[in-house]
């Protein structure tokens, strides 16, 4: 029985749609995998500053909360030495991808169509611009700049 498991396995692991998965894959590759032989997923190329660049691809109707993931999964599979208990929600407080540099998706429920990513674009991650919260202090009525 355990035979049969594992050469159904091997027999899977042969087709040449499924021949370029990671070792350890999911079912959210395997899903991304089979919608981009219909054509129905973006390509995108994720660039880190030390010229590295890792490839990711995103359904069509992806939100910039799925890149995100996609992006913490591929960054966790090219990094072998990071460590275990890296904060990601840290990360993703203080960066935001952009396409281009200059595009920054910044809200995570917006699809990626209303910002207008295409196939093959490059994405990168940028210092997030905040806002301060406080509201403006008073200014003494006397004070002249």
């Amino acid at each position: 029985m355990l035979e049969e498991i594992h050469d159904l396995i091997q027999d899977l692991l042969g087709d040449p749609l499924l021949a370029d998965l990671p070792e350890d894959i999911d079912s959210e590759d395997v899903r991304c995998q089979i919608a981009r032989a219909k054509g129905h997923v973006i390509d995108l190329t994720l660039v880190r500053p030390p010229d590295n660049k890792i490839r990711v691809c995103v359904l069509h109707n992806a939100r910039v909360s799925d890149l995100q993931r996609v992006v913490t999964k591929a960054i966790k599979r090219a990094t072998p030495d990071l460590p275990r208990a890296y904060s990601w929600r840290s990360l993703w407080r203080r960066y935001c991808l952009s396409i281009g540099g200059s595009t920054r998706l910044s809200d995570p429920n917006r699809l990626l169509v209303h910002y207008a990513v295409k196939n093959n674009d490059s994405i990168h991650l940028t210092k997030r611009v905040r806002v301060s919260q406080r509201p403006a202090k008073k200014r003494h009525k006397n004070f002249t700049p």
